[in-house]
């Protein structure tokens, strides 16, 4: 297997997979997604809420805010925060004092709730490392991938290619030799509007071994630290399922 860095900026990483076949990178998505933990807001003691938002409200949109560890916590550890804060004003994300160093909370600007004269808001809240399998507040980031396209001539000449160039939604198809080509392999979105109006003379095409890998987090953890912990979870796993098979068989 080889991995090749296409880009990587801000949240968002970007990476060429090739060598494996689609089971196993649906298998790395999916650990992803629901099996290594981050931290997020669970339980909410409410001392005192005036504001126009129920507590079981405010406690969903707290719930919601990515909190970004910067030592490493395992499964089911535990952090307080604590959130006060009187009006008049709009109390933001940033509002929340975390009381450790090493945990920060994301997207300070996000409002949470706009306080009037005289309302007050005081609260503790219990944050916890838990997996995105039981709740989608701890999925830690977005995560998809795609076969890796090509084009295939399928006549000599391309009557219309300059046409079909022009016309492409994303702009990543060129002429090389008489040929349609694709410049920018993985910006291609597969929608297959070339081959609609090239009258069968290309053809779309992917790659069964190849594939275009996106994740793009939530701030909480880097990207390549997530995928190294699903490759160990994913590992773990088979070397489980190898160990139970192999007693049966006894």
């Amino acid at each position: 297997m080889n991995v090749k860095k296409i880009s990587a900026q801000d949240n968002m990483l970007v990476l060429l997979v090739s060598g494996t076949h689609p089971q196993f990178m649906n298998s790395i998505r999916r650990i992803v997604m629901k099996s290594v933990p981050t931290l997020a807001i669970e339980n909410v003691s409410i001392y005192k809420n005036d504001s126009v938002l129920f507590d079981e409200f405010l406690a969903s949109r707290l719930g919601s805010i990515p909190l970004k560890i910067k030592a490493p916590m395992k499964k089911g550890e535990k952090a307080k925060l604590v959130l006060q804060a009187k009006g008049p004003k709009m109390v933001y994300a940033g509002d929340i004092d975390t009381k450790d160093d090493d945990i920060e909370v994301m997207n300070k600007e996000t409002p949470l709730v706009k306080l009037k004269e005289g309302q007050e808001i005081k609260m503790e809240m219990e944050a916890i490392m838990d997996s995105g399998r039981e709740h989608i507040k701890w999925q830690p980031a977005i995560i998809y991938y795609k076969e890796l396209p090509d084009i295939n001539n399928k006549t000599a000449k391309i009557k219309n290619a300059q046409d079909i160039v022009d016309k492409c939604p994303k702009k990543v198809l060129e002429i090389r030799a008489g040929k349609i080509v694709l410049k920018n392999p993985y910006e291609c979105t597969l929608c297959g509007y070339c081959e609609d109006i090239s009258e069968e003379q290309i053809e779309l095409e992917t790659s069964q071994n190849s594939f275009v890998l996106t994740i793009e987090t939530f701030g909480q953890r880097d990207s390549r630290q997530l995928l190294e912990e699903a490759a160990e979870i994913l590992k773990e796993k088979t070397e489980s399922l190898s160990e139970e098979a192999n007693k049966k068989i006894k």
